[in-house]
Order: C-alpha cells, then structure tokens, then sequence
C-alpha cells in the first residue's frame, strides 16, 4: 500500500525462491531507513523476497521507500514513479550521494539552531522548488515521517516535535550504503504502465500500488480497470508479477476482489501496526496485507 501514486490528501480526509540463494538479496535481512515513505515493505520485504521468482531484470513501479529494490534489486533493475520529486530523490542518491549528505547534515544542523522553524522554512521552499533534499530533510522530520499533501499539491505535514531528525553520522552511513546498493538502476519518472513498458518474458515486477479501497485517503485513486488491464498485458507477454493490493486493518477489510483469472495464487503478510492510526490518536490496530502472484 504505497504512496507512489502521487499522494494528495488532506488530514481532515484520514480515516486512518529464497534469499541465502541470491547474492543480490541484503546478506542482513533489514533494509536501512534512508527515505520514511507511507505504505514502507521494509517490514515485510524478507518474506516478499522470498517469494520472488528467478528473474533477468526487476521492476518497481510504484518505488516509494524502495524497500523491495534494496532486497531484489541489481544492476539494470527499474525503479519508477509518478511523483517527479521522489524520483530525483532516488537518482541523487545513486548520483550525487556525498552532496545529499553534506546537505542533510547542514540542514540537520541549522534545525538544531532553529527548532521547529526552520522545518517550516524547508516545507516553504519545498513547495516553491521542489528540491529532492528538502524531500529527504521533510521526511526525516515531520510527524510520524507520512506523505501529506493538501488538495492542491503542497506538502503539508508538521514537525514531529519529539524527532530532531536522523544523527548526519548514521544518514552518511545509509546514504553510501544505499548508494552502493543502486549503481547501474534505472529510475523513471512515469506511471506504472510507462514505468513497465519494456519488460519481456522472463523479467519480474513488483507492484505496491495506494492502498485499495480507501478512498478518503487517496484523491488521484488508481483506475483499477485500466491497471486490471496492465496485469493481463504482462501475463501474455510473460512477465512475472507480484501485488500487494488490499488487506485489513483491525476488523476492518479493504478488499478489491481482484480478478481471479489474472493470479494463480495469494499470499496473506502481516505488516505491523498502523502508523496513521498513532497519528490521529486512534486504535493501534495490526495491519495484514494482501500479496497476488501471477506464477
């Protein structure tokens, strides 16, 4: 359940195959926390890996926090996203890591002098220019580190008044880490369907597209039919894909019934508590999630 669709949505609106055999797999089983993104795999991605298929070339199209890439991922692998700032993000991680780094700790350092205001300083900016730096510095210091973004596009979240943002010696360490880990991966700016255009038989595609069903959260919701449509697209042309699509939260199920022709079989994960619902003071409720695998 990623944010990868482009994420608007206002908090008034919240309801809130196996690893040791690959040596492109993480050799630890954890993926680092570079960049905190809503709907993160990073809890469920040694079980996902588990389950992937032999594969030549890996896709992502809905990249988010890229906890997958970092398990599966390898050189010549795709990570894709509609949100142009996330994908920037990405490529100055594997481009220009040691500035990404000198600017998180000088904005790291200038949040120390200035707490909160000089979050706020960054969210202005950030939504004027869009810089991936300010990205990154915003996610590693507003509330819960969640993707919140106003009707018209300007990210809106807060400062988280207990978190003082990441040590700039531990975010070094991640960066150069992650850097390492995504040499010679293509990241697109693009839909899911643009991101996947060029698979071929024998390549393997993860999706994690918003989370089905709930739709006060999300304002560009996925066209279901039309991504439908991709899926059996991929399944002629031999591609293997795995779908984490819809689940439970508590009592409560978000389910689109996916069609069953277009999977052979379901996976049902565990993925922790919900982070939202910590937010809004809610009930801390276990969250489960659905994986379709069409081989």
């Amino acid at each position: 359940m990623n944010s990868t669709n482009v994420l608007l949505f206002e908090l008034d609106d919240l309801p809130i195959v196996e690893i040791a055999a690959r040596e492109s797999h993480s050799s630890h089983g954890e993926v680092p926390s570079l960049l905190k993104w809503t709907g993160s795999k990073r809890s469920q991605a040694v079980r996902i890996a588990a389950l992937a298929p032999t594969f030549n070339r890996y896709y992502e199209p809905f990249l988010g926090g890229g906890a997958m890439l970092y398990m599966l991922g390898r050189q010549g692998s795709v990570g894709g996203d509609l949100y142009a700032p996330l994908i920037a993000f990405w490529t100055m991680v594997r481009d220009e890591s040691e500035h990404l780094i000198a600017n998180y700790t000088e904005q790291w350092t200038q949040l120390q002098a200035d707490l909160p205001g000089y979050f706020y300083v960054v969210r202005d900016r950030f939504n004027a220019e869009h810089r991936p730096e300010d990205l990154n510095f915003l996610m590693r210091t507003c509330v819960n580190g969640i993707v919140r973004f106003s009707k018209g596009g300007q990210f809106n979240n807060s400062f988280h008044l207990s978190r003082k943002g990441m040590l700039p010696q531990r975010f070094a360490k991640i960066v150069r880490d992650w850097s390492s880990h995504i040499q010679g991966m293509d990241f697109r700016a693009g839909d899911f369907e643009q991101t996947t255009a060029d698979a071929q038989p024998g390549d393997f595609i993860y999706l994690d597209p918003p989370y089905a069903g709930n739709k006060q959260r999300y304002i560009g919701d996925l066209d279901v039919e039309r991504f439908y449509r991709v899926l059996e697209g991929l399944n002629c042309r031999g591609v293997k894909w795995a779908l984490s699509f819809d689940g439970t939260r508590g009592d409560t199920s978000y389910d689109y019934t996916l069609p069953k022709d277009i999977y052979k079989r379901k996976e049902l994960l565990n993925s922790g508590y919900s982070a939202v619902a910590k937010v809004l003071n809610g009930p801390v409720e276990m969250v489960t999630e659905s994986l379709y695998l069409n081989y």
